[in-house]
């Protein structure tokens, strides 16, 4: 009888992204400026990322896909976490910090990636203020397949 085993060092063709740590970075006059998250990533075909010439559908300006890095923002008001509602936009709607990350697909035969990203956030997203706040991340390829959802810890900000 043969049997093959699957390699435990593959990587999958589904794009992965674990959480490392969430940082408040101070501006220097008692209050934060910045939230920094730390997330690995790895993909077994490194489609992951998307440059200029990206711009038709399904990764058109407009289009569901533009954004391949999605962030979404919560705050604990009351006890519960809340999406809330970018107080900038007109109609109104949920307040996300979603990212488009760069082409990152490695030259050369093998295309598995993995690395480390570190996610750069205003404490103040669109004069928005909230105090006890927390992510959801999810990653997206060019093939359109999606991560699974992280979560990251809470965290207290200070505003001026």
């Amino acid at each position: 009888m043969v049997a093959c085993e699957r390699d435990k060092n593959t990587i999958s063709f589904l794009p992965k992204i674990d959480f490392l740590g969430i940082y408040q970075i101070g501006s220097g006059f008692g209050y934060d400026s910045i939230v920094r998250i730390d997330v690995k990533y790895g993909d077994g075909d490194g489609d992951i990322g998307l440059d200029s010439n990206y711009n038709f559908y399904p990764f058109g300006i407009k289009d569901p896909a533009y954004f391949n890095l999605l962030i979404y923002y919560q705050h604990k008001k009351g006890g519960i976490w809340t999406y809330p509602i970018n107080p900038l936009l007109i109609p109104p709607d949920t307040l996300v910090l979603h990212q488009r990350i760069p082409v990152i697909t490695p030259s050369g035969r093998s295309k598995a990636i993995q690395g480390e990203i570190s996610i750069a956030l205003p404490a103040r997203p669109f004069s928005y203020r909230g105090d006890s706040v927390r992510y959801r991340i999810q990653l997206i390829d060019r093939a359109l397949h999606r991560s699974d959802i992280i979560l990251t810890q809470s965290i207290w900000l200070e505003h001026p």
